[in-house]
């Protein structure tokens, strides 16, 4: 398989091969799904002094047409249909080639027979090996991946154009709706979302006023129907459209693009026909009306504008749809394999947009690319840029401090003697222990908050985690219209093989499911209780700073020959009973109890230093993942975790894996491992917190005891 960016010259490329495979009688069969690029296509290959020859008289029951020292273009549809009833490579042997034209399609059925029938050797062309069905990938029919030069590389080089990507607000974007069967936004579900909307119509029009008016336009609509209307709202404020749709006759659609390449039509408005392989040179400007969740179909419509400009220079991408958002900038750098990828990577690509121009810039980017405005600004404080985000409290307290970002604003505060929180201003009412007069003192303020942060749990960006998420959820839970497009999306997410099959079964599913939301949204609740009733113990707080201040000044104090220094036996002696010797705690969890602070959050600025297992044995540990993975070996060196009791779940999740005899969920997605002694897979992807539970779930999944294990954490 070759892959080639949208407009790079994948056709070129085979013509060049062609034009020296063709010789000593060799013959080729060019496969293509659409008459237009058949056309197309032939004309591009006499252009590289190829005989090809396209239509020819195929009469059903023969062999497929061939001649010697030539390539015959074959409509893939009719190959299908034919190779399903007999072999029909009759006049082709091992010497001979077949090129696939688009050849992210070759996983169809019909493509597939006629690949395995074919007896010479398979080239594929496309610029997206990529399917949206999760599970499907391309290693069984071709050997080898070959990826030509990407995109930056051949804009570098003038093969391509610049491009620029503008969007509207959020609320302003086109909206996906419901997901079909294919894992994609169906046109149905399309145009139900935005039902009494003319954000895709009248808004489409206004956006493209506003930025690409001056520009020859392709535009991409949802159905037949859109098309047409986007073309007479175009045409009726006077900007001269036409609509290509799949039933336009050839003749009207020849001619459409023939004036739409003159100048005399300013925008070309299509369902699905100027995509894949469609050659429109003069598209200075892509307007995309229609959601994808296809990474493919996404390249494909903005492919169309990254040929060469002499006149306009780059071309712009107007993505009503948020579809950069979701996939990317079109000349972002991608890693294309054969291998099925996996679990479908949806959602929030890392961009930043420009309130100035619209513009959308790689995320990270201190200035719009487009217009120079900037995203944000250096701290005074810490020398960093900071994104306008980490601002927020910059207006809150100008005249009390200098104006710093957010991650300093507390630093400000203990430098300016102001109150840090509300809970250390109550330690500070707590107690007049003249060990502690220097109360005041910046450093030991910042002690206190280190400790009350330490002993606190879980964080207020929890609290406010949990409160957004009961909120969405309770809302969705209440409007049927949500909750029917959630489970829309659920069941399309669902391998073909667990989908229901009649409504009774999908009334079922839809009843487990629907439970399953209100269980979660109810936990959500329950941890949110317990952490809104949470106290702070205050002395305990005092205590370990004072006894952390003691031992600073006892270090201070040696160096400065004041004390004596001391053996280390001493020096163990001196030590805080429970301290080890590493500044660990030294205090010994159950893993219940250390379960239960990963469920708090108060493992969250930990990790595990040392694991005491059950024969007495003590191993170290440097990390969350090999202290799981040191109880999970313990149960395989006792012969209690083996192939025969895999896969071990993750929690009550039928679909998720903790541990299993192959690096597969049971949904289809790839595990991150990490390979157990006797070769089994431990998913090593994991927060910290989830991984304090998982451990103490793992002991009793298996039979142990988990109060035989212990654990010393560090940090």
């Amino acid at each position: 398989m070759l892959q080639l960016p949208t407009g790079g010259g994948k056709t070129r490329i085979a013509g060049q091969l062609l034009s020296q495979f063709l010789s000593g009688g060799r013959k080729a069969v060019w496969l293509t799904h659409r008459r237009e690029l058949a056309a197309q296509t032939e004309g591009m290959l006499k252009e590289d002094h190829v005989t090809a020859t396209k239509d020819m008289n195929w009469t059903p029951g023969t062999m497929a047409p061939a001649l010697p020292n030539s390539v015959v273009i074959l409509m893939a549809q009719t190959v299908s249909r034919r190779t399903a009833r007999s072999d029909v490579w009759g006049k082709y042997d091992k010497s001979d080639l077949m090129i696939i034209d688009e050849a992210h399609h070759a996983t169809a059925e019909g493509w597939t027979r006629a690949i395995r029938q074919w007896p010479g050797a398979v080239l594929g062309m496309t610029a997206t090996p990529w399917r949206l069905s999760r599970r499907e990938g391309f290693d069984h029919l071709f050997a080898e991946l070959v990826c030509g030069p990407q995109v930056v590389e051949l804009q570098s080089g003038g093969w391509l154009c610049g491009v620029r990507v503008m969007s509207p607000p959020e609320g302003d974007l086109v909206l996906g709706g419901s997901v079909d069967a294919t894992g994609d936004f169906s046109e149905p579900g399309i145009e139900e979302a935005n039902r009494d909307r003319d954000i895709w119509t009248g808004g489409a029009l206004r956006f493209w006023q506003r930025h690409g008016e001056d520009r020859q336009t392709v535009v991409y609509a949802v159905s037949v129907r859109h098309a047409k209307n986007l073309a007479d709202v175009f045409n009726n404020a006077g900007i001269p459209a036409g609509a290509l749709v799949a039933d336009t006759p050839e003749y009207e659609r020849a001619g459409t693009i023939s004036r739409f390449q003159s100048g005399s039509l300013r925008a070309l408005i299509n369902v699905a026909v100027a995509t894949e392989g469609f050659d429109l040179p003069d598209a200075a400007c892509v307007l995309l009306t229609r959601p994808t969740m296809s990474l493919a179909l996404y390249l494909q419509m903005v492919g169309r504008g990254l040929r060469p400009k002499p006149k306009s220079g780059d071309c712009i991408v107007l993505d009503l749809a948020g579809n950069s958002l979701m996939h990317g900038l079109p000349d972002s750098d991608r890693e294309w394999s054969l291998k099925a990828r996996g679990e479908q990577q949806t959602g929030d690509a890392p961009l930043t947009r420009c309130e100035r121009c619209e513009a959308l810039s790689a995320a990270g980017s201190h200035n719009c690319d487009h217009c120079g405005e900037p995203f944000g600004e250096d701290c005074s404080r810490c020398g960093a840029w900071r994104a306008w985000k980490r601002w927020t409290l910059r207006s809150m307290c100008v005249e009390e401090h200098d104006e710093v970002c957010d991650l300093c604003h507390y630093d400000a505060h203990l430098l300016a003697n102001l109150p840090v929180t509300k809970e250390l201003e109550e330690l500070s009412k707590m107690t007049d222990d003249d060990e502690l007069s220097p109360y005041r003192d910046p450093y030991l303020k910042t002690l206190l908050e280190e400790e009350r942060r330490r002993l606190g749990g879980t964080t207020e960006a929890r609290k406010a985690e949990l409160r957004s998420r009961t909120e969405d959820r309770e809302s969705a839970l209440a409007d049927d219209d949500t909750l029917d497009n959630m489970f829309e999306y659920h069941l399309a997410t669902l391998p073909t093989e667990e989908r229901p099959r009649t409504r009774p079964q999908e009334r079922r599913l839809f009843n487990e499911w629907e439970n399953g939301l209100k269980r979660e949204l109810e936990e959500w609740n329950q941890e949110l209780g317990r952490l809104e009733v949470q106290s702070v113990d205050g002395q305990l707080i005092l205590g370990n700073v004072r006894d952390r201040l003691l031992r600073l000044l006892e270090a201070e104090a040696r160096e400065a020959g004041l004390l004596a220094r001391v053996s280390n036996q001493e020096e163990d002696q001196e030590r805080r009973p429970g301290e080890s010797a590493d500044g660990t705690s030294g205090n010994w969890l159950q893993l219940a109890e250390l379960a239960r602070l990963g469920r708090e959050g108060a493992t969250n600025n930990s990790r595990p230093h040392l694991l005491k297992l059950p024969d007495g044995s003590t191993e170290q540990v440097k990390n969350w993942i090999q202290l799981i993975a040191q109880i999970a070996e313990w149960f395989v060196r006792e012969g209690k975790l083996s192939r025969s009791k895999c896969p071990v779940r993750v929690g009550g999740m039928r679909k998720r894996y903790l541990i299993h005899v192959e690096s597969k969920h049971g949904d289809g997605s790839d595990m991150i491992y990490r390979t157990l002694s006797n070769g089994l897979f431990l998913e090593a992807q994991l927060p910290s917190r989830r991984i304090a539970w998982l451990c103490e779930l793992l002991a009793t999944e298996l039979g142990g005891d988990p109060s035989q294990f212990s654990v010393q954490l560090s940090g």
